[in-house]
């Protein structure tokens, strides 16, 4: 059994269901966390959250039984070792393009034997007293933090697409996130969904994951949409974010409240 819950999801082919977090603090976590929800993002790329702010939500996701993953902003070494040091259980990365770039991120990304990523038994392995971190060798080590971080780079640009099976296929890349607003913009059809050449695309990032055995995730904007991307099979569904949730709740809220007014 993987050290991480969403791979053991991946293998009972349980879909799993998530959020972008970029707009709350750690309380509004905790609260997220009795939603139900198996993951949530948090986003660095777009959130306005520092190190230690990322840190603290990784904390209060994991007390609510969120499997905690965080969006970096690029391939560079100081985004990924920050992240996984302070316990992201998974890491998505966007706007990659060349072959390249997958493979750099692995390597910074992945312990030996799959990269080359910095030693450290740090807060995100119970600084080295966490069960699966205190292990009788470096190598045990190496194999647990490989096993317990997921990497998903983004699938969101033309030249990612047309290398979609290559990238798949590199060991240490663990899955593949599709970013269907930059792709479909990246392809010149920006927010067009239903076009045939958009559905053609999700259909073969999604045929490169299952050919090489990886995880495969999206991201929609409505329950209805999330539950379809389920039924066909992917393996997760990032649904909407944070701060859209949370202004439509109080809108909806404000306009019941109006309505019984009249």
């Amino acid at each position: 059994m993987s050290l991480n819950r969403l791979r053991n999801m991946f293998e009972k082919k349980e879909g799993a269901v998530g959020t972008f977090f970029s707009g709350g603090n750690m309380s509004f976590m905790e609260c997220l966390g009795f939603s139900g929800l198996d993951f949530v993002i948090i986003d660095c790329e777009h959130g306005p959250f520092d190190t230690e702010t990322m840190m603290d939500l990784i904390r209060a996701a994991e007390l609510r039984g969120l499997v905690p993953m965080v969006r970096i902003a690029n391939v560079d070494h100081k985004e990924i070792q920050r992240a996984a040091d302070c316990g992201a259980q998974g890491i998505i990365v966007p706007c990659l393009r060349d072959v390249p770039d997958f493979r750099r991120l692995v390597d910074l990304a992945k312990f030996t034997p799959l990269g080359n990523r910095g030693f450290i038994k740090g807060r995100g392995a119970g600084f080295g007293c966490a069960d699966w971190a205190d292990t009788k060798s470096l190598e045990e080590y190496f194999e647990n933090s490989n096993d317990r971080l997921i990497v998903m780079p983004q699938c969101e640009t033309r030249e990612a697409l047309e290398n979609i099976e290559e990238i798949a296929a590199i060991p240490g890349i663990d899955g593949i996130f599709i970013g269907p607003f930059d792709l479909s913009t990246a392809m010149g059809i920006a927010g067009r969904f239903d076009l045939p050449e958009f559905k053609a695309a999700e259909k073969r990032v999604f045929e490169a994951c299952r050919a090489a055995g990886k995880i495969c995730y999206t991201f929609s904007t409505s329950a209805e949409k999330t539950a379809a991307y389920l039924k066909e099979g992917y393996d997760g569904v990032a649904c909407s974010q944070d701060y859209i949730i949370f202004t439509e709740a109080y809108r909806a809220l404000n306009a019941d409240i109006r309505s019984r007014l009249k």
